[in-house]
């Protein structure tokens, strides 16, 4: 049961057979990450692309004894420092559990194996890329081109946000103090 929101989020950018699907599914392992604790650190090598099964991930960056809300990602989304996860080196990103989370993961060794037994699944895993950089893209012009009302008024579109992430860590993605926050939140 699992496993079948990660076939659907799958199909979403490739159609295999069942079988190469099946085999794809064999790869992704269960595992269950309490809130609070970390799917990966800074400095570490992010080895696992996880897609979410429950719960959510908070990625972040530290800077001068802060933490920098990068993004979040929720149910049936996958996630991971793309950057360390593709090019095997330590991390500069850290990866949090907000809520007890558990996901479905699959280890950078065990993806290279997988692009060999079903060749399709390169290609889903490109066509994924080509969406986070998209995503990547657009949050770095955001932040250059709107006001933080205007990102605040974006992330109003996506009620997980406002519901499932302390205001902390959404005022940090934001870019304002958790005070503006409030005061944003009052005007709306």
């Amino acid at each position: 049961m699992m496993k079948d929101a990660l076939e659907e989020a799958i199909r979403k950018y490739i159609d295999p057979t069942q079988d190469e699907m099946d085999k794809i599914l064999q790869y992704f392992v269960v595992k269950d990450i309490p809130k609070g604790k970390y799917f990966s650190k800074s400095g570490q090598i992010n080895n696992e692309l996880a897609f979410i099964i429950k719960g959510c991930f908070r990625g972040y960056w530290e800077h001068e004894h802060d933490e920098i809300s990068g993004g979040f990602a929720f149910e049936n989304e996958f996630f991971c420092d793309i950057s360390s996860f593709i090019s095997q080196k330590p991390s500069v990103f850290g990866i949090q559990a907000i809520e007890d989370t558990t996901i479905l993961y699959i280890t950078h060794k065990e993806m290279d194996k997988l692009f060999l037994e079903v060749p399709i699944f390169e290609r889903f895993i490109r066509k994924f890329w080509e969406n986070v950089i998209g995503a990547l893209v657009n949050s770095v012009n955001s932040f250059r081109t709107e006001t933080a009302e205007q990102r605040y008024a974006r992330a109003m579109q996506h009620p997980k946000l406002l519901q499932r992430v302390p205001l902390k860590y959404l005022s940090s993605f934001l870019g304002i103090t958790p005070t503006s926050l409030s005061r944003l939140r009052k005007r709306k």
